[in-house]
């Protein structure tokens, strides 16, 4: 009995020790905020490619090759996670009321942002690279107000996960910096 209790208790802590670690990206970075032509934007869910989709975060190991850590997961789902750092980070940059979709309220926003990505993806010890396009669109006449294909590259800063995450995060950022810069009519 003694035996297999021990037996048991082994097992258990030996699962334990394959336990995969979840990371979170960071919260962004303080800017300083700009005056909005709108009063509120909806943020439509980043449309991420499988490997960034995934639950295991992907690393690039070689040109055009990815492999995702299975011990290495995102806190949360990445496109939610992304939407979410999206939605902050245009809340720090706008004075403006920046909700993800589905709307909640009977009156529409004033702008729609879509934002479809070709590329998420980094390798150690290199930068991220987020490739995509973003469109603006007026949710009451369904007119596209604007639409520009982005090429964002930062550094990763340190090792593992939680830095290529972090690296992650300051490209959305960068992101944000274009859609505001776009939405405003100003460089930033």
């Amino acid at each position: 009995m003694r035996a297999s209790l021990l037996a048991v208790a082994a097992l258990a802590l030996a699962a334990c020790a394959g336990q995969p670690d979840f990371y979170l990206l960071p919260p962004p970075q303080p800017v300083a905020q700009r005056a909005s032509p709108v009063g509120s934007i909806a943020v439509a869910e980043i449309s991420l490619p499988a490997y960034a989709d995934a639950m295991e975060i992907a690393v690039l190991v070689g040109p055009g090759t990815a492999t995702a850590d299975r011990k290495a997961l995102w806190a949360d789902t990445p496109r939610r996670a992304l939407t979410r750092h999206l939605i902050a980070a245009l809340e720090a940059r706008l004075n403006a009321r920046v909700i993800g979709e589905p709307w909640p309220g009977y009156d529409q926003p004033a702008m729609r942002i879509e934002v479809i990505a070709d590329r998420l993806i980094g390798a150690p010890g290199n930068a991220v690279e987020f490739t995509g396009q973003f469109i603006i669109v007026a949710p009451e006449s369904g007119r596209i107000v604007a639409t520009e294909r982005f090429r964002v590259t930062t550094a990763i800063e340190g090792d593992g996960p939680a830095a290529l995450l972090a690296a992650e995060a300051r490209a959305v950022e960068a992101l944000a910096d274009r859609i505001v810069a776009r939405i405003t009519g100003r460089s930033s």
